[in-house]
């Protein structure tokens, strides 16, 4: 565009009698490729959000958030494998934010569980028989057992408390479960 026409046309704009008509946008083609894209896609998007969940009322659910956020940034102008593509985004983070809820924990349910106090022991026979049997195993193989069974260690710290090998607490584990199984089936 040359110099003189570039200012004809900003004068011609800049002028206050005239009045330029702003493009408005083209809802009934907008809505045409919601629909089109909700159609075309919807199947797709419940199956992925199906494989991920395993229940169909979820499934159903984050469908429509998919597409109820979607509709805002949803764009025409883009190619069907780049609105699918974007898509499928929109339905992982739906998916992500779904998963963030329901394995959130209430803070207040922790710090109940954990001002509880302990359990009494319930069984008072069945904690007999297992003193008595613990009784009748050498030190090693007690200690072991106490550990990981009454106390609830793991084999790493079960090993770290006895100053062993985690390979080391598995062998006495393994021998003082057989002894004591041996030991159950000679005491009536």
């Amino acid at each position: 565009m040359r110099e003189d026409e570039s200012t004809a046309a900003a004068t011609t704009f800049a002028s206050p009698g005239k009045v330029v008509p702003l493009r408005q946008p083209d809802t009934t083609k907008d809505q045409d490729h919601l629909t089109w894209a909700y159609q075309t896609h919807v199947t797709a998007i419940y199956q992925y959000i199906y494989s991920r969940v395993g229940n169909r009322p979820d499934a159903e659910d984050l469908t429509a958030q998919v597409f109820m956020k979607a509709i805002n940034g949803m764009r025409s102008d883009v190619s069907v494998p780049e609105l699918r593509s974007w898509l499928y985004r929109v339905a992982q983070t739906t998916l992500a934010d779904h998963w963030r809820h329901y394995y959130a924990e209430d803070i207040a349910e922790l710090e109940e569980d954990v001002s509880k106090p302990l359990a009494a022991r319930e069984n008072p026979e069945a904690i007999q028989r297992v003193d008595a049997l613990m009784a009748t195993l050498p030190e090693s193989y007690r200690r072991v057992l106490e550990l990981r069974f009454l106390k609830g260690y793991s084999v790493r710290e079960t090993a770290q408390e006895l100053s062993l090998t985690e390979t080391n607490v598995k062998v006495l584990q393994f021998r003082a479960l057989n002894r004591a199984g041996r030991e159950r089936g000679r005491t009536p």
